[in-house]
């Protein structure tokens, strides 16, 4: 009789009362920490870093509370200045909160070198694929008198180049190609400084072997 006349007391009441408006203010106190602390509803539009300093960059993101991580460094890219931002995540007004951090990937100093590919011996058509396919760039194309319509002789500025010398990807390189409108026999006649002609490398001699089944 007791339990139940204290189930029913305005001492039970009181004290349920209490709890709940208890209960209720630490959620509601909950709530605003949280709001505060993850900034809900405070959101600032990300600016445009592309081809800014990553001191800039950073002073500019710390003003609207944000940060920057550098995630990458890729290769040298003529468009934007050396070590400058090229790329950026979130992207240029993208809405973000408060203190988000915002991913960057800069610009190297220089060309990164490749491989020159083996293309002495080959076709044209070989070698302008192989140039492309290596990232670099065909210039200057002149022709010399030899029996077979070839890749004589690669030129990066001054240097004869040799397959697998690391050059700066994008260079430019000159050709010398064979016109193919000689004979092979003439190739061996040197009756006349004129006609003299240089002795083949050995990636040429190879193709000439071949052809005439040595």
């Amino acid at each position: 009789m007791n339990f139940f006349k204290f189930l029913f007391s305005k001492t039970l009441l009181k004290n349920l009362i209490a709890a709940i408006i208890l209960l209720f203010l630490i959620v509601f106190g909950l709530k605003i920490y949280l709001n505060r602390y993850t900034h809900h509803n405070e959101y600032h539009l990300v600016p445009d870093l592309t081809n800014k300093s990553y001191e800039a960059a950073r002073k500019i993101l710390k003003d609207r509370q944000m940060q920057i991580v550098i995630i990458d460094t890729v290769d040298y890219n003529p468009k934007y200045n050396k070590y400058a931002i090229v790329e950026q995540n979130p992207h240029k007004d993208d809405q973000v909160k408060v203190g988000r951090k915002i991913y960057v990937k800069i610009n190297n100093n220089a060309y990164s070198k490749v491989s020159f590919p083996a293309i002495i011996g080959k076709s044209k058509r070989q070698a302008l694929s192989l140039i492309k396919a290596a990232g670099l760039r065909v210039g200057k194309i002149s022709y010399k008198p030899y029996f077979a319509e070839i890749i004589l002789k690669a030129i990066h500025q001054k240097d004869s180049l040799k397959t697998g010398f690391k050059i700066p990807k994008n260079s430019v390189i000159n050709l010398i190609i064979g016109d193919g409108k000689r004979s092979v026999e003439d190739d061996f006649k040197a009756d006349s400084p004129q006609n003299k002609t240089e002795k083949p490398s050995a990636d040429i001699q190879k193709t000439l072997d071949n052809v005439l089944g040595n």
